[in-house]
């Protein structure tokens, strides 16, 4: 049987997870990508922004029409925001790539203008 907090062959639960006190199986969710993803998609619905995406993995694709105003919603949460969580990488008309302000493996975010409006936020 494998130590608690180390992968057995067959990554069991109960080697893998930590457990609350009334039994329930805990699992921690240490990436910042997914939450900033989770975070950009909300603001892009609220801000009624049209945007197509698949996960964090992915670019986030903006209507067209609609990038400018997409842009200034990411850019003040995400860059101006406490000192910028993200920093500009690259800036081009419909594309722009933000790397994370980290030492060890920055994540990147990337979003670019779609020549089609197809998708509604509402």
């Amino acid at each position: 049987m494998a130590e608690k907090g180390k992968l057995s062959k067959t990554a069991r639960a109960s080697t893998h997870f930590g457990k609350a006190d009334d039994g329930t199986i805990v699992v921690e969710n240490d990436s910042s990508r997914g939450k900033v993803f989770v975070e950009v998609k909300k603001l892009l619905s609220e801000a009624n922004i049209g945007f197509q995406n698949l996960s964090s993995a992915h670019p986030i694709i903006v209507n067209k029409g609609s990038f400018d105003q997409a842009w200034e919603v990411i850019r003040q949460a995400l860059v101006d925001h406490n000192g910028g969580r993200y920093r500009i990488e690259k800036q081009e008309p419909g594309l722009i790539v933000l790397v994370e302000n980290v030492a060890k493996d920055p994540g990147r975010m990337i979003l670019k203008e779609s020549p089609f409006v197809w998708y509604s936020a509402t």
